[in-house]
C-alpha cells in the first residue's frame, strides 16, 4: 500500500503557497503576458522574452547580455536565446564594447526600433487596462510596494553574486 502521509503535507503546502503574495505576483505576471502571445507573438514571430529584451535594450542602448539579465530578472540562457533570435531577425545589433573589447553590447536596429514603436503603445494601453481596477492612490501605493520589493530582491541578488 502506498504511503499517503505526504499527501496531507503536500496539500497544506500547496494551499499555503498559492495564497502567498509571491505566488500571486507570478500568476499576475503570467496572466498579463498571455495576450502578448496571441497578438504580437504570432504577428511578429517573437516570444515574450524577446519583447522583454527589446524593452530593456530600448531603455539601455549599449547594454550587455549580463546587464539585460540584471535589469529584467531573466535567466542568462533565456536572454542569450532571445538575443540570438532578435539578431537573426535583424532586430538587434551586437557590437564589441569599445571600453572592453572582450564584451559585446547590444542596441536595437532600425527594424527593432520600429518594432518597439509599433508594440509599445499597445503595451501601455494594456498596462492601463490591467491597473484599471485600482484608483490613483492604490496605483501609486502598489507601484511603490513593487519598487520596494524589486529593489530588495535585486540587492539580495547582487550580494550573492
Amino acid at each position: 500500500m502506498p504511503d499517503r502521509s505526504n499527501d496531507t503535507n503536500m496539500t497544506v503546502l500547496v494551499n499555503a503557497l498559492s495564497r502567498t503574495p509571491v505566488y500571486r505576483i507570478l500568476l499576475l505576471a503570467n496572466l498579463i503576458g498571455q495576450p502578448f502571445f496571441g497578438r504580437f507573438g504570432k504577428l511578429y514571430n517573437m516570444t515574450l522574452n524577446d519583447w522583454r529584451v527589446i524593452m530593456v535594450i530600448s531603455e539601455n542602448p549599449g547594454i550587455s547580455i549580463t546587464g539585460i539579465c540584471r535589469k529584467s530578472g531573466l535567466h542568462i540562457m533565456n536572454v542569450s536565446r532571445a538575443v540570438k533570435g532578435l539578431e537573426l531577425h535583424g532586430r538587434v545589433l551586437k557590437k564589441v564594447d569599445p571600453a572592453d573589447r572582450r564584451r559585446s553590447v547590444l542596441e536595437l536596429s532600425e527594424k527593432g526600433a520600429a518594432l518597439f514603436l509599433d508594440i509599445a503603445p499597445e503595451g501601455l494601453d494594456w498596462a492601463e487596462n490591467v491597473c484599471a481596477t485600482l484608483d490613483e492612490d492604490e496605483t501609486k501605493r502598489f507601484d511603490s510596494m513593487l519598487s520596494k520589493m524589486i529593489d530588495h530582491i535585486q540587492t539580495q541578488n547582487d550580494e550573492t553574486t
